[in-house]
Formats: C-alpha cells, sequence, structure tokens
C-alpha cells in the first residue's frame, strides 16, 4: 500500500503541531524547535526550545530551516544554506547545491522540495497497519529488533524518533520519487555512537531499508543521506 498526500494536504500538514512522550538517544532535545543560526559547523547553534512545543516554522534565508518533532520529543532540521548533492541531469554524476526554502517554507535541494509531515496522526496517514505498529514501536523506544521492520537489527538503537518526509517537485509541489541527498541536523549526534546510519521506510515500495550516510559531521551534528522519495526515518546507531 503507498500513502500518498495531496500538494494541498502536504500544506496543512506541515504547519499542523505534535505534541507527544519520549526520550531518544543522549542529550535528546526536548518538544519544540531547534533554534540555528546559520552556522555550518555547528559551533554556531542554540540548542533552545521554544516554550509552546510541538509546532513548525521556518526562518530567514540565511538562518532558516524545515524542522520536525517526532512522537519521541526530539527534533531534527534541513538548514537553509547548508551544501547537498543532488544527481545531474543526463550526466549521471553529482552536482553540489544549497539547500535553499522556498515561498511555502519547504527546503529545496536542487529541483526537490522537502517538508516533514508534523503530529503523529498525520504522519503516518494512509500507511499500511503493521507500518503503523511498527513506528509506534520505535517511538515507544522498544528494541529495533523486535518491532517488524522485517530487517536483522540486533545490536541497534533508535538516535530520534520517525520523521515523516515528503519529497515533492519544487515548482508544482507534486509528490515525486527519486534519489536526493539531505543534509540531515540531528541535534544528539556526538561520537562514539559506532556506526550510524538511517533506517527508512520508503512509501513506493512499501519497504523498510537501512541507508548508509554519505556523510556524518559529528561536530556539526549533521547526517548526509539520499533518501529515494517520500519515507519515514529515523538514524539509528551500533556500536
Amino acid at each position: 500500500m503507498k500513502k500518498r498526500i495531496t500538494a494541498a494536504a502536504v500544506m496543512a500538514l506541515v504547519l499542523a503541531a505534535a505534541q507527544a512522550t519520549g526520550t531518544f538517544g543522549a542529550n535528546s532535545p526536548g518538544t519544540g524547535i531547534v533554534i540555528g543560526d546559520g552556522g555550518s559547523d555547528g559551533s554556531d547553534y542554540n540548542d533552545t526550545t521554544t516554550s509552546s512545543g510541538g509546532s513548525s516554522s521556518s526562518g530567514s534565508s540565511s538562518g532558516g530551516y524545515t524542522s520536525s518533532t517526532s512522537a519521541g520529543n526530539d527534533s531534527v532540521h534541513i538548514e537553509t544554506g547548508a551544501q547537498a548533492a543532488v544527481v545531474s541531469d543526463g550526466a549521471g554524476g553529482t552536482t553540489t547545491v544549497t539547500v535553499e526554502t522556498n515561498s511555502r517554507g519547504q527546503a529545496v535541494v536542487g529541483d526537490t522540495a522537502l517538508a516533514f509531515v508534523q503530529g503523529s496522526d498525520h504522519a503516518v496517514e494512509g500507511l499500511p497497519e503493521n507500518v503503523v505498529s511498527t513506528i509506534n514501536g520505535i517511538n515507544s523506544g522498544a528494541a529495533l529488533s523486535t518491532v517488524g521492520t522485517g530487517l536483522d537489527l540486533t545490536g541497534y538503537n533508535a538516535l530520534t524518533g520517525t520523521h515523516a518526509l515528503m519529497t515533492m517537485t519544487a515548482d508544482t509541489n507534486v509528490e515525486k520519487t527519486g534519489p536526493v541527498e539531505v543534509p540531515l541536523y540531528v541535534p544528539n549526534l556526538i561520537d562514539g555512537l559506532g556506526t550510524v546510519q538511517v533506517l527508512y521506510y520508503n512509501n513506493v515500495t512499501g519497504q523498510w531499508v537501512l541507508i548508509n550516510p554519505n556523510q556524518i559531521n559529528t561536530a556539526a551534528k549533521t547526517v548526509w543521506v539520499t533518501v529515494p522519495g517520500s519515507g519515514t526515518l529515523t538514524v539509528v546507531y551500533r556500536r
């Protein structure tokens, strides 16, 4: 079963708020938006949260971001100005581009717009019941080897809760598939975690996969990962 959300629904969902309980990883932030001022090396971030919690917003073009707060109360975001790589058209290579923000408040990498779906109910809308159960298991802190991904996740731990990500054409806001590199800022990414990967549910294939990051920078607290299209992600690690 594939998850389909209209462009209008995407905008409504991105503006929705999520409030839940739970904790993931060391130094996991509380509910709310992680405030960033555009520092590319991670040193200029103020790891604070808003008092209202759970809502998302876009900052200025010089320091904005597309953020998500999971059902586990952790926040991740894609920072405007961060560097990402996209497959160059026709050549089969890659072209480095800078993440921009469009008028809809979405992060834009090349010709792809990225938006997180906020709200624990909205984030799983249209997904099969067994997938929803797996997502709930991850967010409840259950052992990843027991949540039903179909993968051997023995020894893996979730560093974050789950975050639903939509990929759309930047100009028309229509959902699209195809690889796009996402520079994901993860506030509780630290040294010494061992193998860090992204556990991803692909909406199109209906399968969970482990994706090796293209790059990890713990000082900048950023994981660069190429996703195949819309889906649900959580950052995981195994020591």
